[in-house]
């Protein structure tokens, strides 16, 4: 059952996992054991190391072999824990971000170029006003800040985002620029991406955004003999060719070729996300392998020597890592490449598996945040699947037998062809299924979509990337010499990607093609990982090479993964109560109610401007808090920042019903009319209410319409307004009540509430005084960061149902230290608020309310006599 013969010897992945430890541990215990001061985490990590160092070098010359290699591996890993933390939370005192705060301030700054404008994604236009205008964005080196009439020696590197027509800058010029300066803010929801770690690993911890390219002036430009210069020139340039030769899919042959993915639509990257495809759109390690290999076989053919052809394809491809931008997983490609192509100039075979380790260990060291990149991790995990699958998988073939070598002679030589070629696609088909099998857990919990599609679609485009690649590069390299070449094969080029296109678009419609999942606990995934590990190291050859041995390790995994989700919730009920998370959008509402029973009413889902901001935000909560499905979805007037988040969701969850009013149903908006048609296409029932309905639902939580107003001309005027009660207690949920409807509304004398969602995001037209009076709520929450008169507002709400009941008022984002999403939890005992601050949940108190006067008579007691 387990193996008795020892491992083979391969020293650098020992040497790998201990660097890959230490990245991984270092910024963690920096920031969990030593309060975030990095100094005294780097001081600890690289004297331990020293000691073991030290420790080694004597165990070693004791010939203690075991004893010194333990130790090896344990100060390699406290040193590299030291150099991570240092690479991610040590920076210059004269950083340009130390200056700055989450709220844009005027700045002016002056440094170098080093990264190019690229052109970022418009977002949509929407109700409020025009199409936005594009952007672009680059990173420059700040060198001066000008502070007063002076100019300040600075540090840092930020990324600067210019509105409107990109300027014409390219790597190593210096640039002058004005603009808003700030800082990456922290999540605002639960599950979101962590701006502020993603700043810290890139070593650029500002943003300043300028309104026009106007407010660039490039003050020197870059010198000739410059390298990075020629390759972003040459890249600019193979992109408008590509523009230029190709009809409709120069975005896709430029991610494609170049790894410039602007000008891709975002309908087309999700596609490729959704079918398990998204690789081709960024330059990988295949790419690389392709380029290699298809160069390698050119100059062999051009009889070219053997010595001299490996060095042109080193040399070819460590200039294409350059010209793509050295992301990682090119990197990774470029020194397997690199390593191959060395073993094979000295006669020798370098083990593939050691080669990824020193692989590993040069980009960790390079770079050590890139361990907790998911890119990076799918790249290595694919490559260490691919070589693995090479060393169990026995190839056998018709050579290695006399009696297969006859049986073979007989057959005609198409038979022989095809044969070869069946036993080819069957073993594309086997490693393509060990990839997605071994990767699923990380996509799965890091983008919460799982694609059976790709098991099919990945082995059919298979052969057409290549050839689309062959076609792209031959369309640049004939650009210079022939107008009319170089339009041939960027027409063929064209077709090819016009047949991937074809297939992906037709895959991503297959019923059951694709799923958002929740996805995977962090600790499962991490588990599934160390359980295939195990099962490597534990297990003799001949029965890691049988299938029986892979379905019984994934079904015990996947057991342990259903029956810890099955244990959990006996072992840690949940409280019953009214669970409610209002998301933070910006100015925008989403508000998620979760009832006793488990139902999920989701009221609203939007926020003013690009909606992909909201459906992220939406998402994150969701699949935070474990929600797949939707079993109500509430949209209380026909104003896009509080829906344009909703078609998104639609295809992402599973929605029971859809409540909207008849107004809503009667508005002419276009973006009614495509949720409509979605809501259609879907088969998801709709339900139209007044005021007086009621929502059916959970028994323990009523959901009904207070007010509604069909004959109001103005879209915020028309919103529902819904009372959510359960246990006794009561929110009340307001959407953009305002003007003459809201004075309609309290009027009617409300009844009081414990947790009232301020109308329209907290603004004073929504008449906050009154409001407040007329429902006494505990709590007013506030969707939205606060306009200029948010001070005024918040005094409104917490005054207005008198001094002896303050009301605690909470906004879901907006300036530094106010937090993000409000959690609430009402049950019998009361209202306990939590507001997500720094990546956790952190308690809000109540309002202090004044002390109640003593009831105990202050007159002077009578005489003793007097008593009796």
């Amino acid at each position: 059952m387990l193996r008795r013969d020892p491992l083979p010897s391969r020293p650098l992945v020992a040497v790998a996992a201990a660097v890959c430890l230490g990245c991984v541990v270092g910024p963690i215990g920096a920031e969990q054991f030593v309060g975030g001061r990095a100094w005294a985490a780097v001081s600890t990590c690289w004297l331990a190391a020293s000691i073991l160092f030290a420790a080694w070098g004597l165990t070693h010359r004791g010939a203690r072999h075991a004893a010194a290699a333990w130790l090896l591996l344990a100060a390699v890993a406290l040193a590299t824990a030291g150099w991570a933390v240092a690479r991610s939370r040590l920076f210059p005192a004269d950083d340009l971000a130390w200056g700055l705060e989450q709220q844009p301030m005027p700045v002016a700054i002056e440094g170098l170029v080093v990264d190019s404008p690229r052109r970022l994604s418009p977002p949509s236009a929407t109700h409020a006003g025009p199409a936005p205008e594009p952007a672009s964005e680059c990173v420059v080196d700040v060198e001066r800040l000008r502070a007063g009439a002076a100019w300040k020696p600075a540090s840092g590197r930020t990324a600067v985002v210019v509105t409107g027509t990109p300027p014409e800058l390219v790597r190593g010029c210096r640039v002058r620029l004005v603009g808003r300066g700030l800082r990456p803010a922290p999540p605002l929801n639960p599950g979101e991406v962590d701006g502020r770690a993603r700043a810290q690993a890139s070593r650029c911890l500002s943003i300043v955004r300028c309104h026009s390219r106007d407010c660039i002036e490039v003050v020197r430009d870059p010198p000739a003999w410059s390298v990075t210069t020629w390759l972003d020139r040459v890249r600019r340039a193979g992109a408008a060719t590509l523009e230029a030769h190709l009809r409709s899919r120069s975005g896709l042959a430029a991610a494609l070729l170049l790894g410039s993915r602007e000008a891709l639509a975002a309908d087309d990257s999700r596609e490729f996300l959704v079918t398990g495809t998204i690789h081709i759109l960024s330059i990988s390690g295949l790419h690389v392998g392709i380029l290699a290999v298809a160069l390698y076989r050119l100059l062999r053919l051009v009889s070219l020597r053997r010595s001299r052809a490996l060095v042109a394809v080193a040399a070819c491809t460590g200039l294409y890592m350059l010209l793509v931008g050295a992301e990682t997983p090119v990197v990774r490609a470029t020194l397997l490449v690199w390593l191959s192509c060395l073993a094979a100039g000295l006669g020798r075979r370098s083990p593939a598996l050691n080669a990824l380790a020193a692989a590993a260990i040069v980009v960790l060291v390079w770079h050590p945040p890139e361990v907790f990149r998911v890119g990076t991790q799918l790249s290595f995990l694919s490559t260490a699947v691919l070589v693995g699958a090479g060393a169990l998988v026995p190839r056998h073939g018709p050579d290695d037998d006399p009696i297969e070598r006859l049986i073979e002679s007989s057959r005609s030589p198409a038979e022989r062809r095809l044969r070869r070629l069946g036993r080819d696609v069957l073993g594309l088909v086997v490693t393509g299924a060990a990839i997605w099998v071994v990767t699923a857990p990380i996509v799965a919990a890091r983008f919460h979509v799982v694609s059976p599609i790709g098991l099919v679609l990945n082995p059919l485009i298979a052969p057409l990337v290549p050839l689309a690649m062959a076609w792209g590069f031959l369309c640049l390299l004939f650009a210079p010499v022939s107008g009319w070449l170089a339009g041939l094969c960027g027409a063929a080029c064209d077709c090819t990607l016009a047949g991937v296109e074809c297939l992906v678009g037709w895959a991503a419609e297959v019923p059951g093609a694709y799923a958002w999942v929740v996805g995977p606990a962090a600790w499962w995934a991490v588990g599934a990982y160390l359980w295939l590990v195990l099962l490597l190291v534990a297990l003799p050859r001949e029965r890691l090479v049988r299938w029986g041995t892979w379905a019984a390790a994934a079904v015990i995994w996947s057991g342990v993964g259903v029956g810890a989700a099955v244990a959990l919730p006996l072992l840690r009920p949940r409280p019953v109560g009214l669970e409610v998370t209002v998301a933070a959008l910006g100015h925008g509402c989403g508000v998620v109610v979760r009832s006793p029973a488990g139902r999920v009413l989701v009221c609203d889902a939007g926020r003013l401007g690009a909606p992909a901001a909201a459906r992220r935000a939406m998402s994150s909560v969701l699949w935070a808090s474990g929600l797949s499905r939707i079993d109500t979805l509430v949209v209380s007037h026909a104003d896009a920042d509080h829906f344009n988040a909703v078609p998104e969701l639609l295809q992402r969850f599973s929605v029971g019903e859809l409540v909207v009013s008849r107004t809503f149903l009667g508005s002419g908006a276009p973006a009614v009319h495509e949720l409509l048609r979605l809501v259609y296409e879907r088969r998801i029932p709709v339900r139209c209410v007044e005021a007086g309905d009621e929502i059916p639902g959970d028994p323990l939580c009523r959901v009904r319409v207070l007010h509604h107003d069909p004959r109001a001309r103005e879209d915020n005027e028309t919103s529902l307004v819904l009372a959510v009660e359960s246990a006794g207690r009561r929110l009340l949920l307001t959407g953009d009540l305002e003007g003459e409807t809201l004075d309609r509304f309290v009027a009617g004398v409300p009844d009081r509430c414990d947790v009232l969602l301020a109308p329209h995001h907290g603004s004073v037209t929504s008449l906050p005084p009154d409001i407040a009076a007329a429902t006494a709520p505990d709590w007013v929450i506030v969707s939205g960061p606060g306009g200029a008169r948010w001070p005024d507002v918040e005094r409104a709400y917490a005054a207005a149902a008198g001094p002896d009941r303050p009301a605690r008022v909470v906004k879901t984002g907006g300036s530094e230290g106010t937090g993000g999403a409000v959690r609430l939890w009402l049950s019998a005992r009361g209202v306990t608020v939590r507001q997500y601050r720094d990546g956790g949940w952190t308690d809000v108190p109540p309002a202090v309310r004044p002390p109640r006067p003593s009831r105990v008579s202050t007159a002077r007691p009578p005489p003793p006599a007097a008593r009796g």
